[in-house]
């Protein structure tokens, strides 16, 4: 069987997403929260002889991950930063426009952002999106993780103990203290 080298660009993310799976499955043995990737469509492109050749992405998810948390209904993509920024960007027209309508809906709605895989961070739909919408004005088109740890403490995710990557005790914060943006 011939080996197929994967993209590096395609797999940026991956070790980040196999991270927040492995909190999803601590929160779900938990009885904590239940939270699930949510897979891509793929279509298989088949030759003359109807074998599978390839595939290709037939329709990208509206976001990375959907779930419950205390009876919420959750959503949020996760960025994956090789750097020490992200951009406001970042995020796809098709995927603003589902965690818009996902957070006017009563939903709570987030973009995980992982640096380097040594810093996390929650921030808000709400917050990000003001950010993307702004960026033109502020000519601010990004946020460092040294930024976002001194404008926003309560977004930094702590790391170890019962959960590898405890994100919900960012919600709970935010529910508690400002409400979900």
């Amino acid at each position: 069987m011939r080996r197929v080298k994967l993209d590096n660009r395609a797999n940026r993310g991956r070790s980040f997403e196999e991270l927040i799976e492995l909190a999803n499955a601590q929160y779900r043995a938990r009885g904590v929260a239940v939270v699930h990737k949510v897979p891509t469509a793929w279509l298989p492109l088949r030759d003359g002889e109807g074998r599978i050749r390839s595939a290709k992405v037939e329709q990208k998810a509206a976001v990375d991950f959907l779930g419950t948390y205390r009876g919420r209904p959750i959503a949020f993509d996760a960025k994956h930063c090789s750097a020490d920024r992200v951009r406001w960007d970042r995020v796809e027209p098709h995927q603003a426009e589902f965690l818009t309508d996902w957070m006017n809906g009563g939903g709570v709605s987030f973009i995980l952002v992982g640096f380097q895989m040594s810093r996390f961070f929650l921030v808000p739909w709400g917050a990000w999106l003001r950010a993307l919408t702004d960026q033109a004005k502020s000519r601010r088109a990004s946020i460092g993780w040294r930024e976002l740890a001194a404008e926003h403490p309560e977004w930094q995710i702590p790391m170890g103990g019962h959960v590898v990557l405890d994100y919900l005790v960012v919600i709970d914060r935010l529910i508690a203290g400002e409400g979900v943006a």
